[in-house]
C-alpha cells in the first residue's frame, strides 16, 4: 500500500516547526521541506484549522501543544516535567491535595504533569486535558506575570465565559484580580473553574522573568474550606514554584 502523500509532506511540515526555536515563515518552510511555496501554505493553513500550529501577527507559525493529547501523557516540554515532578511529589505530600504541572498554549492551559492527592475524594483531570485562563488558578498566573502588552492583546480576544457562578466575567475585575495575582505570589481560582473545588497555582520563572510552566495545589471546596487554608497552600505553592525556578535557572532545562 503506497502511503498517502499528502500526509507525508504534513507531517514533515510539523517536523520542521517542531525543530524550530522561534516561529517560522512559510518560505523558509517551503526551503527546508522541499516543497513549493503554495503547498506548504495549503498545509500549514490546515495545521492551523487542526488546531496543530497557529500563525502569529508577523505570519511565522509554531506547533500549539495540542499534539500532547495525542501522545499518552507526552509533552512538548519533558525537561520541565522532569525537572518539577520530585518538587510536585513532595508539595502534594505536605499538603495530601492534587498537584498539577501545566503550560500555557495560546488561550488555554494544558495539563503536563499530575499527581493525585491522598484523599479517598479527588478532583478529577487528566495529563494532557486543557482549561480555560480565566477561571484557573494556573491560567491566572500565565496572565498575571505575562507582558502587559501582550496580555492585553489576548484579553482583547479572550472569550470569558463563565464555567461556574462564581466565575469571572468582566474585564476590569479579572485585571484588578490579576494584579492581586502578582502582588501576593500565587493564583486563587475559588470554585471559578469548578463548582466544588478551590485551587491555587504560582508560576515557574526563567532568569529572564518569562513564566515557562505552572504548578497549582486543587481540592474540593468542603476541605478547602477557608481563607486560611487558602492562604496556606498558596504560600507552599508559590514556595515550591521558586525552588523549581531556581534549578530551572542553574539548568537551563525546558
Amino acid at each position: 500500500m503506497k502511503p498517502t502523500r499528502t500526509l507525508l509532506r504534513g507531517l514533515e511540515v510539523m517536523e520542521v516547526l517542531s525543530r524550530a526555536s522561534e516561529p517560522v515563515g512559510p518560505t523558509r518552510v517551503a526551503e527546508l521541506v522541499g516543497l513549493d511555496k503554495a503547498t506548504v501554505g495549503r498545509l500549514l493553513h490546515t495545521l492551523c484549522e487542526a488546531g496543530y500550529a497557529r500563525q502569529n501577527d508577523s505570519g511565522a507559525y509554531q506547533l500549539t501543544a495540542k499534539i500532547m493529547r495525542l501522545a499518552s501523557g507526552a509533552t512538548l516540554q519533558p525537561g520541565i516535567r522532569e525537572l518539577a515532578h520530585g518538587h510536585l511529589l513532595a508539595l502534594r505530600d505536605v499538603t495530601s491535595e492534587t498537584v498539577h504541572l501545566g503550560i500555557r498554549d495560546d488561550d488555554q492551559v494544558i495539563y503536563i504533569d499530575k499527581i493525585d492527592g491522598t484523599h479517598p475524594v479527588r478532583l478529577v483531570s487528566a495529563i494532557g486535558q486543557t482549561m480555560p485562563l480565566h477561571t484557573t488558578a494556573l491560567g491566572k498566573v500565565a496572565l498575571a506575570w505575562m507582558a502587559v502588552d501582550e496580555r492585553e492583546k489576548l484579553l482583547a480576544r479572550l472569550p470569558l465565559t463563565a464555567r461556574t457562578e462564581f466565575s469571572i466575567v468582566d474585564l476590569d475585575s479579572l485585571r484588578a484580580e490579576l494584579d492581586r495575582t502578582r502582588a501576593r505570589g500565587y493564583a486563587i481560582d475559588d470554585r471559578e473553574n469548578e463548582d466544588h473545588a478551590r485551587c491555587v497555582g504560582a508560576p515557574i520563572v526563567a532568569q529572564d522573568g518569562e513564566v515557562v510552566a505552572m504548578i497549582s495545589v486543587s481540592g474540593p471546596s468542603y476541605r478547602v474550606t477557608d481563607a486560611d487554608r487558602v492562604a496556606d497552600l498558596g504560600m507552599k505553592c508559590r514556595d515550591t514554584a521558586a525552588i523549581i525556578s531556581g534549578e530551572f535557572g542553574r539548568t537551563g532545562t525546558i
